[in-house]
């Protein structure tokens, strides 16, 4: 028996005044759960596979979850539970808007009246997030948090075209213990003042959060309560902070969206197999401005391309000042040396059982390179034309699926390699030659059908030491050094592991009930020490591989330095309050990490392969400890 609920749903919204605004063309953000909620369903066949470039435009997304209501309608048997389609609803109603004020959602719509369709929707959102580690030393116990208020403005002027405005403030701590110093390299980090010499940078933990888990919140730099001044600007929340931000975008979509612009500032993940994986462009990166295109022009197939302008990071905290005898020059921490745009295009055949894509992304100094810009312009070949200055890669991902059952991948993002050797062969050479600096990533997801929107997921991923970095260069445009290092605002734009790690990552996702959601998840990481007697080189993202000699440095995972182990065990869950007419999500993790370092018998990055044993020094210590995080969004 045919439900129709899809047609229902509709015919609800239309009778209690809401507008279906299908035509508004603004991303929905990178992080909202709707995105998981299609993964799943894309997974069980209820919907065509979609391009891997968000985010979405808001009628895209309206469009594939009528097209999941659709595919269960058209069946003889029940394809989706009565949890399921209410959960459906819901992520449907949230893209409605009721004219006037809603208190409920944060909001008031207004529609203008005319031929040519204009409206404004103004929300309010507010996140706030506490979070506390508890370990065997009582020193490393800490706290951070944060709080962000949001007002946005986005609507339609139009047919074809939408905007989109966001601006946040924010408080955070995040209080980082210092490890020790790292040597990343000799090139535009040494930057000699009056005999000062800037190669070393600091390294930190962050006890308060899961590790690799925490993002900075603000845009650019933060004040320090203590000191709100124009001269005030630190480079991190060591202390209770505030800043704030802008997100926003504007974007024109043609032949029913076969054809899309975009030119704005916010989050993105680019060639992702599944949520928050992406080597390329990972949702987890800093926002930076960008011009992005995307063409359709069947089903199956999706060409992409963006170019933007990327960020500095405030390093002050990282390196310190160093200044001259006239205290007035700043080595490192200045944003003259992070000048650097960045460049990606892809290429997508999206089929039933089989995805394949490939690309290449470039970042480059701002010279107006408009072969970078170009959509059907390989990078890596362009590059050769003006001369091998700049950070190209090549990515490539194939994931094959069985709808209902599940789907595996591979993915490779290619930095820099050496090729075949004509002494020592390909693979030895590929596998130890330092200079071969990529990053590899092999998963499975499968469908668990006994539970609403229930997948388990298994991914290994490896990032090559120097993998997203690059040496710095100065060559005919700067007088001065410049990084070329894949990153944004000081963090990856790829991968959220540094360089020189690996990971086994082991979760299970569940909507139990339609406004509970919850996960399970493990990490085993390991990851080259950025600190001490034994430090590994190549193991941050500000380290720079000399281009002398380099040919003949070798690698080896574990065998070459000291490296840190992790065992993150953690637990989940958000609940949604909308039942109880509250405009609340209440969210909370909690879990445990137990983390060791292994040391060699020998001398650290010597090129060759040394045995390795367990350590436990107050250098590289054995440690233990919980972590308790939660928090609640409004008007989410």
């Amino acid at each position: 028996m045919k439900r129709f609920l899809g047609s229902i749903v509709l015919i609800l919204l239309l009778t209690t005044g809401m507008s279906l605004a299908a035509q508004t063309h603004v991303s929905v953000p990178v992080d909202s759960k709707v995105y998981d909620i299609i993964n799943k369903a894309t997974l069980r066949g209820l919907c065509a596979p979609l391009p891997a470039i968000k985010p979405y435009p808001e009628n895209v997304v309206a469009d594939v979850i009528n097209e999941i209501f659709a595919a269960s309608d058209a069946s003889e048997k029940r394809l989706l539970s009565r949890a399921e389609e209410q959960i459906l609803r819901e992520a449907l109603e949230q893209f409605q808007r009721k004219r006037g004020l809603d208190v409920l959602r944060g909001g008031y719509y207004f529609e203008g009246k005319g031929k040519v369709r204009t409206t404004l929707d103004v929300a309010l959102k507010i996140d706030s997030f506490v979070s506390g580690g508890i370990y065997n030393n009582r020193s490393d116990n800490q706290w951070g948090m944060w709080i962000t208020p949001t007002l946005s403005l986005r609507g339609d002027l139009g047919k074809y075209l939408s905007y989109d405005f966001n601006i946040f403030g924010n408080m955070s701590r995040a209080v980082l213990k210092p490890l020790g110093e790292y040597e990343i390299g000799r090139w535009w980090y040494t930057q000699n003042v009056d005999g000062a010499n800037a190669r070393n940078i600091k390294s930190f933990a962050n006890k308060a959060f899961f590790p690799f888990s925490y993002h900075k919140q603000w845009d650019g730099s933060i004040w320090h309560l203590a000191d709100l001044s124009a001269s005030g600007l630190e480079g991190w929340c060591d202390k209770l902070g505030v800043g704030f931000g802008i997100l926003s975008e504007i974007d024109l979509s043609f032949f029913d969206s076969r054809v899309f612009l975009r030119f704005g500032r916010i989050k993105r993940e680019w060639a992702a197999m599944d949520e928050g994986a992406s080597l390329v462009l990972n949702k987890n990166a800093r926002p930076f401005i960008a011009v992005e295109l995307a063409a359709t022009p069947v089903r199956w197939f999706t060409l992409s391309a963006l170019t933007g302008v990327l960020e500095y990071p405030n390093s002050a905290y990282i390196v310190g000042n160093v200044y001259n005898s006239k205290k007035d020059y700043t080595t490192y921490s200045n944003d003259m040396f992070f000048q650097n745009a960045y460049s990606a295009a892809m290429l997508e055949l999206n089929f039933k059982y089989v995805h394949f894509d490939f690309g290449t992304t470039a970042v480059w100094p701002k010279r107006f390179d408009l072969g970078y810009m170009h959509p059907l312009m390989n990078k890596v070949i362009y590059q050769n034309n003006i001369g091998d200055n700049d950070n190209l890669a090549l990515f490539t991902n194939l994931k094959l699926s069985y709808p209902g059952i599940g789907s595996v991948w591979a993915s490779l993002f290619l930095d820099e390699f050496v090729g075949l050797n004509r002494t020592t062969g390909l693979f030895g050479d590929f596998i130890h030659a330092t200079r071969n600096m990529y990053a590899t990533q092999v998963g499975m997801k499968a469908n668990f059908p006994w539970l609403p929107f229930t997948t388990v997921s298994l991914r290994y991923t490896k990032i090559e030491p120097f993998c997203y970095t690059h040496h710095g260069i100065n060559y005919t445009w700067y007088t001065h050094y410049i990084s070329e290092a894949y990153m944004n605002s000081g963090e990856s734009i790829g991968y959220y592991l540094p360089p020189n790690s690996d990971e086994v990552l082991v979760r299970f996702d569940s909507q139990f009930f339609p406004r509970v959601c919850a996960h399970f998840e493990y990490q085993f990481v390991r990851h080259g020490a950025e600190h001490g007697r034994q430090a590994v080189k190549g193991s941050s993202l500000y380290s720079e591989l000399t281009p002398h000699g380099r040919d003949d440095l070798r690698k080896y995972f574990l065998h070459d330095g000291a490296y840190q182990w992790f065992h993150i065990v953690k637990f989940g869950a958000d609940w949604n309050l909308k039942q109880f007419k509250a405009p609340l999500t209440v969210y909370a993790n909690i879990g445990f990490v137990y983390s060791y370092y292994t040391v060699i018998d020998g001398t650290p990055n010597d090129n060759k392969k040394h045995p390795y044993h367990i350590a436990n020094t107050s250098e590289y210590p054995t440690e233990f400890g919980a972590i308790i995080s939660g928090g609640v969004k409004v008007w989410f």
